[in-house]
């Protein structure tokens, strides 16, 4: 199956699809050349445009010859941070411009993913009326990696229509069957190489003026699952993600490295050293969680709901 990225990203799609050779990546299109650049360095193989989501045609993206196209669209039109303005922000401009095009095109297989709250916008509803229109069948999910067994914290919605449901099946699953859910401890995903550095120590003053706001997790707890991490870590104290807890009683940030590990993102997964933290805190924070994309890409979605 071909499958064309849109809004890609650090590449969250391709990550969790592997090298499987059961999915073909026919390009990768974002406006973010930072993040491209580290697409790129990790999958040298795959095509990546640099290209504003709001103007592309339809010939162009019928050119790419995808059999399914995946969007992860930006968040903040549809939370209270980002003001909840719906299709009336600019940022959903990509968004509606691509369900424009999803009616004109119509490739065989589409997944969105967004925060839980997209669910009752009207961008959802312009999608979903859509789908309705072309006659596709799709199905919609909320799922959180912890409730796979995966220390992390990120509910998402998620839709997922036409052929692309399946694609990662496992090929000998009895019928019927269901697949493990892809666990991981916190101890597992933290590198302790990253206790003493620089970038990450918490001053004592801000850990004691936030004491009661923190999200604060021990890698020794066997039961700890971080808070969701946001593009805005390292500039918000609270509410985008947590903080390790070290045997001295410190306190530091993730590494964008353990950011991406909460992700799911494979150890192999590398992020250019000259990248600046607070980039890779960004880049990280917008990305896809692998263990919930995966369990979805196997037509596992639970609570799945039919068209109207």
């Amino acid at each position: 199956m071909r499958i064309l990225e849109l809004f890609c990203g650090i590449g969250g799609v391709a990550a969790a699809c592997g090298d499987g050779g059961r999915v073909e990546i026919a390009a990768a299109v974002d406006v973010d050349r930072v993040g491209l650049a580290v697409y790129a360095a990790n999958f040298p193989a795959h095509r990546t445009v640099a290209r504003t989501l709001d103007t592309i045609g339809a010939g162009e993206l019928a050119a790419f010859g995808a059999d399914a196209w995946t969007l992860s669209p930006p968040c903040q039109p549809y939370t209270r941070r980002g003001r909840g303005r719906d299709l009336d922000d600019p940022r959903s401009a990509g968004l509606r411009n691509l369900v424009a095009r999803f009616a004109e095109v119509r490739p065989a297989g589409l997944l969105v993913e967004n925060v839980p709250g997209f669910a009752a916008s009207r961008a959802a509803d312009l999608l979903r009326e859509t789908l309705e229109r072309r006659g596709y069948r799709w199905r919609e999910t909320t799922l959180c990696p912890s409730e796979l067994g995966w220390a992390n914290r990120r509910r998402r919605w998620y839709l997922v229509a036409g052929v692309i449901e399946g694609v990662l099946a496992e090929r000998e699953r009895p019928a019927g069957a269901r697949p493990a859910a892809a666990s991981a401890r916190l101890s597992e995903l933290v590198d302790r190489r990253y206790d003493d550095h620089p970038d990450l120590a918490v001053p004592a003053a801000l850990a004691e003026r936030y004491r009661r706001a923190l999200d604060v997790v021990a890698a020794g707890d066997p039961a700890a699952v971080t808070a969701c991490f946001t593009s805005a870590y390292g500039r918000s104290p609270v509410r985008s993600g947590s903080y390790l807890r070290l045997a001295d009683g410190r306190l530091r940030r993730f590494h964008p490295r353990e950011v991406l590990a909460l992700l799911g993102f494979p150890t192999a997964y590398r992020l250019p050293p000259e990248l600046p933290t607070a980039n890779g805190w960004r880049l990280a924070g917008n990305s896809l969680s692998l263990p919930a994309l995966r369990h979805l890409l196997a037509g596992d979605a639970p609570a799945a709901r039919e068209p109207r």
